[in-house]
């Protein structure tokens, strides 16, 4: 009886221990199967996301308490498993295979999104949905009828699969996240990892969206400029067979003069007009207190715009990044210089989409290797009695103020050494002068405010604005501009 009352409870114990060890691998299971959501779920946030990420945190209930460790993420992971697998086979390993049968985007109705809708509502226990053989012999018309809709990496999709004959058929919605950010995914450039994916995320805030509103229309009097910036980035996207061989677009511009002559009105036209991805770099953007990081950023901002290709960079006030006075420079300021040479003359030498696009209101601070990397160095210089005229009657037209051509005329003989800008001051001092009669009567109570009615300025409001603004550059600083013109431009 001891013997049988011995065996008894070592088969006790044996039995809790395997309940134990089977209680604790499942639970390990259950553990490894929440790490690898939280992995996915950091891996979506750092790639920008969110409507995925949303989806993900709802159905799998993640905790916002919890957060991935500093020091792994997926993409560690997978290097880390090529590595070892490497070592061990002495073979890369394949993470994707071509798939027997290829999964086809259809065009979603509205028709189709409500039956998507009662599909996952009413059959949530099932992911696939067998349809009718009427079903099937629609989305076969569909599928020949309709184009295929391509979806870009950074959107979230609802899918709902059907199946006839071996072949699978996904109807998909689609929302996309953000407009301005280019849909290309950033996982995709070979040079990709944790800290360059940090720097880039910085630059693409600095992508400027197409939607400002200015055309080449706008910079009257610019004709010059806007035909060479047309060679540059618009035609060779129209016509790529017209350029080859020696006829290659120019690849840097650089854009000088007077202040307020248009420099920066023709790069936002160049954002506008020119479809391509326009980078604005900011000094602000690449001052870093960190020693290489400024270089750092300079290189991630050209691999960028390869990347994003066709791209265009615009560097404003180059003078201020580049000075060409090396002897007082800072240490730092001479090795963010010199990557900044490199890259541009990378530019220059690559066949790659990327536009550098310039300006600068002192062309005598920079030094021959910087402009050498300019192949097109543009004057923008004080607009001419003709072309004040025409600047006159562009911002008057457009705010329906109506002039005869003498009054165009007088215009612009009283406003000599005037910029586009000055122009621009003077016509909104004129209508000022109107709001401010208005409201000293107003004020005085000589008419109600619902009687108010505010008039076009006269031409006398017009000659008294001008009599008012004192230009910003006089005959001895453009004699200047033109000297340096003559010996470092381009006529």
């Amino acid at each position: 009886m001891e013997g049988c009352s011995e065996f008894l409870s070592a088969a006790g114990t044996n039995s809790a221990l395997q309940k134990n060890s089977r209680d604790r691998v499942k639970k390990e299971a259950l553990e490894r199967k929440r790490s690898v959501l939280y992995l996915i779920s950091s891996y979506l946030k750092q790639h920008n996301l969110h409507a995925t990420l949303e989806c993900l945190t709802n159905e799998a209930q993640l905790s916002t308490d919890v957060e991935v460790c500093d020091n792994i993420d997926l993409d560690t992971i997978l290097q880390e498993y090529q590595s070892y697998y490497f070592a061990k086979f002495n073979k890369t390993p394949k993470i994707t295979k071509t798939v027997k049968y290829p999964v086809r985007l259809l065009p979603q109705s509205n028709n189709n999104n409500r039956e998507t809708a009662s599909v996952n509502n009413s059959k949530r226990r099932s992911s696939l949905t067998i349809p009718s053989s009427a079903t099937v012999k629609t989305q076969h018309q569909q599928q020949q009828t309709q184009p295929e809709t391509v979806v870009n990496d950074f959107q979230f999709e609802i899918r709902r699969l059907l199946c006839n004959n071996g072949e699978t058929i996904v109807t998909s919605t689609s929302i996309t996240e953000n407009q301005n950010i280019p849909s290309k995914s950033l996982c995709d450039f070979e040079g990709y990892s944790c800290e360059w994916r940090e720097i880039a995320d910085v630059i693409l805030k600095e992508i400027i969206p197409n939607n400002l509103g200015v055309t080449w229309d706008d910079c009257v009097g610019l004709q010059k400029s806007v035909e060479l910036l047309k060679e540059s980035v618009v035609y060779p996207l129209i016509y790529p067979e017209l350029f080859s061989g020696l006829i290659t677009p120019w690849k840097g511009v650089l854009l000088y003069g007077p202040p307020g002559t248009g420099k920066t009105l023709l790069s936002r036209a160049v954002a506008c007009e020119g479809k391509t991805t326009f980078f604005n770099l900011t000094s602000s953007c690449f001052v870093n207190k960190w020693r290489g990081e400024s270089e750092k950023m300079i290189k991630v901002l050209f691999d960028v715009a390869r990347f994003y290709a066709p791209s265009t960079i615009f560097i404003d006030e180059l003078d201020a990044l580049a000075c060409g006075h090396s002897d007082y420079q800072h240490d730092a300021s001479r090795r963010f210089k010199s990557e900044l040479l490199t890259q541009l003359d990378g530019i220059l030498r690559e066949d790659d989409k990327v536009f550098v696009l310039a300006t600068t209101n002192k062309p005598w601070d920079l030094d021959a290797a910087i402009l050498r990397r300019f192949e097109k160095r543009i004057l923008v210089d004080l607009p001419n009695e003709k072309t004040r005229k025409e600047i006159f009657r562009y911002y008057f037209y457009k705010n329906r103020n109506h002039f005869s051509d003498a009054d165009f005329v007088a215009m612009s003989k009283i406003s000599v050494d005037f910029s586009g800008s000055d122009i621009r001051t003077a016509c909104r001092e004129a209508c000022m002068r109107k709001l401010r009669e208005v409201v000293d009567k107003i004020e005085s109570k000589q008419i109600a405010v619902e009687n108010l009615k505010l008039e076009g300025p006269t031409m006398e409001d017009i000659i008294e604005a001008i009599e008012s603004i004192r230009p910003v550059t006089n005959s001895r600083l453009q004699g200047k501009y033109l000297k340096w013109h003559d010996e470092f431009g381009c006529h």
